[in-house]
């Protein structure tokens, strides 16, 4: 395993923790179903090299295969600790693990790799996330995008009792008051603005459009709870 590291900003408790991290994506989604699903989309045509942008706390990293060279990108040192720890522990499988702490946007050092993974990314940098997608789409042959279809709480469930009823409380607070929250304890990384992410507001259509729009076929384009999983093929 290899790093590379660069410093970043103030973060919410969500993305200075680790741990309350996977805690709170476990409680707003299926957490093993999803990452289930996007580690076989990734390798779906025997892709062996996948460049995660960015990482966060490894979640793929945990169901690739021994055999996968996995690359991760991201701007959170600590997520990137948590990846080592536990890659130490066997908890994230691949034998061969990069791990880069840099700006994804730095295009010129993407490694050529079979498939890029986008998730949970393209909302938090708009409206830079179409050259974000085409930049990435020169290294690979095959992109695979997960996104919210809304940031909203009045456009959410949720998973589980927690996560819906986090949705529910959410739709009745202040726009003053979530974004109060959103800084200390939410989805604020320290990097994007939440006037930046509360842009991010689509129907199921709209964000269809979009990945069609990016060059996504309507039959790779899949439902999954909150989200919407896009694959694109050269």
């Amino acid at each position: 395993m290899t790093t590379e590291t660069k410093i970043d900003g103030f973060k919410s408790l969500m993305y200075s923790s680790p741990l309350f991290y996977n805690f709170m994506t476990q409680k707003l989604h299926d957490y093993e179903k999803k990452y289930r699903i996007l580690a076989r989309m990734v390798c779906s045509d025997d892709e062996t090299k996948i460049l995660d942008l960015p990482c966060g706390t490894g979640n793929l990293a945990r169901f690739l295969k021994p055999h996968i060279s996995y690359e991760g990108w991201d701007l959170n040192q600590m997520f990137l600790e948590k990846i080592k720890k536990d890659w130490k522990k066997g908890v994230c499988k691949p034998k061969n693990i990069i791990l880069k702490q840099k700006d994804i946007f730095e295009y010129q050092d993407y490694p050529d790799v079979d498939c890029v993974l986008l998730c949970d990314i393209l909302h938090h940098i708009s409206p830079r996330h179409e050259e974000l997608v085409e930049k990435v789409k020169i290294c690979t042959n095959k992109v695979v995008i997960c996104e919210p279809i809304s940031i909203k709480p009045e456009n959410m469930n949720g998973n589980g009792l927690l996560g819906r009823l986090i949705m529910v409380i959410g739709r009745y607070l202040p726009e003053s008051l979530i974004k109060t929250i959103d800084f200390l304890f939410g989805d604020n990384d320290g990097i994007n603005s939440y006037a930046t992410r509360s842009k991010w507001a689509h129907t199921d259509d709209a964000l269809k459009l979009f990945y069609r729009k990016i060059g996504i076929e309507e039959k790779q384009i899949f439902k999954l709870g909150d989200e919407l999983i896009g694959i694109w093929k050269k």
